[in-house]
């Protein structure tokens, strides 16, 4: 194709077709019944892509593919069952060639997929796939449960895929079999393939077909976040190392568990259950003297406060929690009970927890809101509501008192986000010896008596929720207990 001022046209009957080259889609406009079936980005094209058969439907179809790929089944799906709900759809599909002809007619597939990889097209009828050449012939038979290309984004594996019952089998885009044995299944994962064996081993092929990890693991992954130091979390005999994508190994097998943290860091769980960092060398960054470490969530946000090459990390220390820096340095003491990583809506500080009570300390330790509350709530718009002896009151993410807790009940009658032109006054609603009352967000009596009906129809949702705490989810609290979770 040329990419002269980044267009072509070609127009053959009443088709025009119009690629935009360097878009993240590409678009077509169709005149007559026939509608182009697009594929975006353009990664899969092959390096020969001229005269290549265009995939049609019609446009009833088009509408049908549309409201499919809407669904939420279907975004939410993978490949192999986005497939499969395309075949259930009904949708007719055909191929045309450069000569105004069409080499599929409508109605010989049920999934149909545009043309690509060694100028092949991916096709299936009644649950089973092949793949056909530029002229429409079957050149890999009907027989295959599922037949893909692997990808991610605008990368494309120069591979295809063919699973048959419990075996599978790697082809290049001659539809030579690339002799890589007793392949059981595969997992395509952020540009990797993980491939397990019969006996239940991992290993992994790149997108070019070469194995580069043999069968060895019993789990062998990778995380979004550690491209820090670019490898694989695997576990063998029992005990979890890090190897490289060529099966270099970077730290040997004698981990309890290794997990990864936000900014790439892994965490090495050692056979003592003591807990330490490596840096990019492969030398200690963080030594084996904690029992967890936990990523926060301001990191690399309080310039003012902190470099921007530093990282913070909570910490587990013989029962107690704090902060440390990446050169570990302590920044929070590890004297508290619990620690969450940030304040949602908030300053950038945590929630803490000592001898049962709660509180606000800020990312450098200073006490934002006292640690002396049975509760201390999610800040909206600068104010808290909190908890004490049984008790409600109101205080500023400032440690002003607003409300004293003197009340039965406290309701923030805040909107989180604002919708449309009409925005909501926020007010605080409390109870007070049977006795509604509305304040400011200051504390300033707005109305009293209010008719329990007004109370009931505004509020009445909110008491049924049973009595907040700091232990549920919303919070996060880090607490003592070390590392449990497995993979």
């Amino acid at each position: 194709m040329s990419n002269r001022n980044n267009l072509k046209q070609v127009e053959k009957r009443n088709l025009l077709i119009v690629f935009f080259l360097f878009a993240i889609k590409t678009f077509a406009f169709c005149q007559g019944d026939y509608k182009f079936v697009e594929k975006s980005p353009l990664g899969y094209l092959p390096k020969d892509s001229k005269n290549l058969p265009i995939l049609l439907t019609t446009k009833e179809d088009e509408r049908t593919l549309a409201t499919l790929e809407n669904t939420t089944d279907y975004l939410n799906g993978n490949k192999k069952q986005k497939n499969f709900m395309l075949t259930q759809a009904g949708v007719k599909y055909a191929y045309f060639d450069k000569n105004n002809n069409f080499i599929v007619p409508f109605g010989e597939y049920d999934f149909a997929d545009v043309f690509g990889l060694g100028r092949k097209a991916i096709v299936a009828n009644k649950g089973k796939y092949g793949i056909i050449d530029e002229y429409g012939k079957l050149v890999l038979p009907l027989e295959y449960d599922f037949i893909e290309q692997p990808s991610i984004y605008s990368n494309y594996a120069s591979i295809f895929l063919a699973t048959k019952q419990n075996a599978v089998t790697i082809f290049d885009e001659k539809l030579k079999v690339i002799p890589i044995k007793d392949i059981a299944s595969y997992r395509d994962w952020d540009g990797n393939i993980f491939v397990t064996n019969k006996e239940n081993k991992i290993g992994l092929i790149d997108y070019k077909g070469k194995q580069t990890i043999p069968f060895l693991y019993d789990t062998l992954y990778n995380e979004h976040s550690v491209p820090r130091i670019s490898g694989f979390i695997a576990k063998k005999d029992g005990f979890y190392g890090f190897v490289s994508r060529k099966n270099e190994i970077i730290q040997p097998f004698k981990y309890n568990y290794i997990y990864v943290l936000k900014g790439g860091y892994a965490v090495y769980v050692g056979k003592n259950n003591k807990v330490g960092i490596f840096d990019e060398n492969g030398k200690i960054m963080i030594p084996f003297e904690y029992d967890a470490i936990y990523s926060t969530s301001y990191n690399n946000h309080l310039t003012k406060e902190f470099p921007s090459d530093m990282d913070i990390f909570i910490v587990e220390k013989d029962g107690k929690i704090g902060t440390i820096d990446n050169k570990n340095n302590v920044i929070i003491p590890i004297v508290y009970d619990g620690l969450s990583g940030w304040v949602e809506y908030g300053p950038e500080a945590h929630f803490v927890k000592k001898n049962g009570k709660y509180g606000i300390i800020s990312h450098k330790g200073e006490v934002v809101i006292p640690i002396e509350y049975d509760y201390v709530g999610l800040p909206q718009s600068g104010v808290i509501r909190v908890r004490k002896d049984g008790k409600y009151g109101v205080m500023s993410w400032k440690n002003k008192t607003i409300l004293s807790c003197i009340y039965d009940e406290i309701v923030l009658d805040i909107s989180w986000f604002n919708f449309g032109e009409e925005k909501q006054k926020p007010k605080i609603v409390g109870l007070q010896r049977d006795v509604w009352k509305y304040f400011d967000l200051n504390g300033n009596l707005l109305q009293s008596n209010v008719p329990l009906k007004e109370i009931n129809d505004q509020y009445d949702y909110t008491f049924k929720w049973s009595d907040p705490s700091n232990e549920s989810s919303d919070f996060d609290l880090k607490q003592k207990g070390g590392i449990t979770r497995e993979r």
